[in-house]
């Protein structure tokens, strides 16, 4: 498993088990139910669509040697790449893009710790708030590894 495609086939195929195992759980859990719940039903919809997305991508992997890159793990992966590329490319660029997501982290961070901001937006800020934290240290990650270099 040392090529990187297979890790990532791998993960996604993983991801395809734990999607159907979680949908198995809520239709055992919603047998006999009347009606479903709105965060039920948004649950349901969410998990069938990262299954088709696991499905695609194992199925154009399979047939092309290559992902459709729709899938949250290639995604990912293909922002490091793009990140990397404008580091090594335009410098200035890659520097003014961590100088707003550090800003961004600055302004959730005060909207969570202000005694005006709702109980909602306080969650939405919060929320907000870890995916500028994981993308500030993917930066610096890429950072730190061109450094190496």
């Amino acid at each position: 498993m040392d090529n990187p495609l297979v890790r990532t086939a791998d993960s996604i195929f993983t991801d395809r088990i734990n999607c159907w195992g979680r949908l198995a759980e809520i239709e055992r859990a919603s047998e006999g139910a009347p009606e479903l719940s709105s965060e039920t039903i948004s649950e349901i919809v969410f998990t069938s669509i990262r299954l088709e997305l696991c499905f695609s991508e194992l199925r154009s992997f399979n047939r092309t040697g290559r992902f459709l890159g729709k899938h949250p793990f290639i995604a990912q992966s293909d922002e490091r790449s793009r990140v990397k590329a404008l580091l090594k490319e335009d410098p200035d660029r890659y520097f003014d893009e961590r100088k707003n997501i550090e800003l961004n982290i600055t302004r959730y961070s005060s909207q969570i710790n202000s005694r005006k901001t709702t109980k909602e937006q306080k969650e939405r800020a919060r929320e907000n708030l870890e995916k500028y934290q994981a993308r500030l240290q993917m930066y610096k990650d890429i950072f730190k590894e061109c450094i190496q270099l």
